[in-house]
């Protein structure tokens, strides 16, 4: 009866944390440089004692479905065009660098819906400062200005600056710190772009999110059909359960 509780109780549980993650991709649809997560699930025995001591369980021995980890979809979303001269998309696999305001910690985004601050920094709304080459914050006050497909922005009053530029490979580990903020697991630092690479920055454009609404509707579904299973298994083992104790009280 405890291997019947626990295989209904791990799945509601697995279901109820893969339809969280598709509710928060759903909800992001919209949401400029959204990266989408995605639940990746392993075989997990019940006697972890097994794997503590490094031994395989035997073949035929019942295992049950976890989710161990999220992992994030760093595959590019779809441009737009907005004409907007503080709107700038990354074409390849580089991230704008973010500093917090409140902190001073810099992280990664491909949200390039920019705003000039009140102290007229170009930054990203409320999350912090857009910084260059050499980690300072990027002045432009009310200078007019223009952004080079190599992420060199030229400002009307002869000043050249240098947006911090990332690379992080489309298959990296990364911590989302916020909806659009990211931390790698492994500090890349700015500048460190792979000779060669072919990249390009545009402005008065933004890239959307890369949720897959289709895909994610389709994995909806399997979840809620998962969960639905995994409850009614559960009351099958509480109904048998109970005439168990009920058999017992009659002895």
């Amino acid at each position: 009866m405890l291997r019947g509780y626990y295989t209904s109780v791990n799945g509601i549980i697995n279901e109820e944390r893969i339809l969280n993650i598709i509710t928060n991709n759903l909800s992001n649809t919209n949401t400029a440089g959204y990266k989408s997560d995605a639940a990746i699930p392993t075989t997990f025995h019940d006697n972890l004692l097994l794997l503590a001591n490094g031994k395989r369980s035997d073949t035929g021995t019942i295992r049950y479905r976890t989710l161990i980890e999220t992992k994030t979809d760093l595959v590019s979303g779809t441009f737009e065009q907005t004409n907007s001269r503080l709107d700038m998309a990354v074409m390849g696999s580089v991230y704008f660098n973010i500093q917090r305001r409140n902190s001073g910690e810099v992280l990664l985004t491909r949200n390039g819906q920019f705003n000039i601050d009140n102290e007229g920094y170009l930054a990203l709304g409320s999350a912090g400062r857009v910084i260059d080459e050499n980690g300072e914050p990027i002045m432009l006050g009310t200078a007019d200005f223009k952004v080079r497909e190599d992420g060199l922005i030229e400002v009307d009053d002869g000043r050249e600056i240098q947006l911090a530029l990332t690379f992080i490979p489309d298959n990296a580990d990364i911590e989302k710190v916020d909806t659009n903020l990211m931390r790698p697991y492994e500090d890349l630092g700015w500048g460190n772009i792979p000779e060669g690479m072919v990249y390009r920055i545009r402005q008065g454009w933004y890239e959307r999110s890369n949720v897959n609404i289709a895909a994610e509707m389709a994995k909806a579904m399997d979840a809620n059909a998962l969960f639905r299973a995994n409850s009614q298994a559960l009351q099958i083992v509480n109904s048998v359960n109970q005439l168990a104790v009920n058999n017992l009280m009659k002895v």
